[in-house]
């Protein structure tokens, strides 16, 4: 027997071992780690820079959790939002917020540290750049109070690489996620993430339509298009498109009720069904999957395609658009880490390259395939895909 065992083993292709690539970026973490290089690099004139720079951006990852319960904390105590008309004196702020002025000068001190207000010398404070932006975005506001659910779950985040820590805030929010549980979603649960859903599509939907032009096409379907904020924001720049969109019936119909209530020229039909198990309408040369497939695992979103592929003629056209991973920039660098995670702790999904995102759609039966990147990398990229 142990013959036989040392012969198979024997017969086991061996393990290739690291390219050239990967020893150079060995020896590179080898010298960064002695702390004597550091020194050095510091030293010399043309390193010093990007050597600061490198350890000002580790400091920031090592204490990033506190800048977002600083931006946390000035968005739920309304600190941002007393300061959106204008300069405010310090004692107002304090009976804006309900914070005692110790306690206050503290956290205008850290958001100031932040760029999201400015303390002047008058005793006035204003919004700074990263203030104004995000008082001004209700879309990122639902995201950062939205955040509370996953700090939650990333209070013992080796639980959750784990698995250890399964029974997720996130899990329970997208009740729908993962195979199986689609067409079981309670009407309660479907509100809940449809809003949040429709409060942060605002800031995606600008870069798409401006890295796609959707006004060639007469027939939009925005499959999983939750409460219709995307071809809402078709509608307002193509006008002349008919506009539908395919979700979980209680979506579907949380979307028919707002649509009824706008003065559209033309009302978007609503459908309501499993995207997996019933066939898609047709008849529309355009379909959109906008921050769909990151949701689910790679059957499923195969499977998804292959429905979407059923409801296609030559000529229509696909457009998958979501946050991508890749190393290409630091928008695509970061989105990578956060949508990693994020579906990490959803428990259905992950966040793929363009590539990855290619096959799966070559083996749903699409032929023509392309890459188009949106302004943001952090926002979305496209996949543009045709029978």
């Amino acid at each position: 027997m142990v013959a036989e065992v040392s012969a198979s083993r024997s017969r086991m292709p061996a393990q290739p071992g690291p390219d050239w690539r990967s020893r150079l970026r060995a020896w590179r973490a080898r010298q960064v780690a002695r702390p004597e290089f550091r020194r050095f690099a510091q030293w010399l004139p043309f390193s010093r820079a990007y050597s600061r720079a490198q350890e000002a951006d580790l400091f920031a990852i090592v204490t990033g959790f506190v800048q977002s319960q600083v931006l946390f904390a000035a968005v739920e105590t309304g600190l941002l939002a007393a300061l959106g008309s204008g300069p405010v004196a310090v004692a107002d702020l304090g009976r804006a917020t309900g914070l005692a002025e110790d306690r206050l000068r503290r956290l205008l001190q850290a958001a100031q540290a932040i760029r999201l207000v400015k303390v002047g010398g008058d005793g006035f404070v204003t919004l700074a750049d990263h203030g104004a932006v995000v008082q001004s975005d209700e879309g990122i506001r639902a995201m950062i109070r939205h955040h509370a659910l996953m700090y939650r779950d990333l209070s013992d985040p080796v639980g959750l690489f784990t698995g250890a820590n399964s029974d997720t805030e996130l899990r329970r929010l997208w009740s729908y996620a993962g195979s199986g549980r689609e067409t079981s979603v309670r009407p309660g649960d479907a509100a809940a993430y449809s809003t949040l859903m429709a409060a942060s599509q605002s800031m995606l939907a600008d870069e798409i339509l401006d890295a796609y032009d959707f006004g060639r096409h007469k027939w939009l379907i925005d499959v999983g298009g939750g409460e219709g904020a995307f071809i809402s924001a078709v509608a307002g720049r193509h006008p002349a498109v008919r506009l539908s969109l395919f979700d979980l019936p209680p979506v579907a119909e949380r979307a028919r009720l707002r649509f009824s209530g706008q003065p559209l020229d033309q009302c978007p039909h609503c459908h309501g069904g499993s995207f997996l198990d019933d066939p898609l309408p047709r008849g529309n040369d355009c379909v959109t999957l906008v921050r769909v497939l990151f949701d689910h695992e790679d059957a499923v979103v195969l499977k998804l395609l292959r429905n979407v592929r059923a409801a296609m003629e030559p000529g229509h056209t696909l457009v998958i658009a979501e946050p991508m991973a890749g190393d290409s920039s630091r928008g695509q660098r970061l989105s990578t880490a956060y949508f990693g995670i994020y579906v990490l702790a959803m428990g259905s999904g992950r966040c793929r390259t363009p590539a990855e995102i290619v096959a799966l759609a070559r083996s749903a039966g699409f032929s023509s395939l392309e890459i188009r990147p949106c302004r943001s990398a952090l926002m979305a990229t496209l996949v543009i895909a045709r029978p």
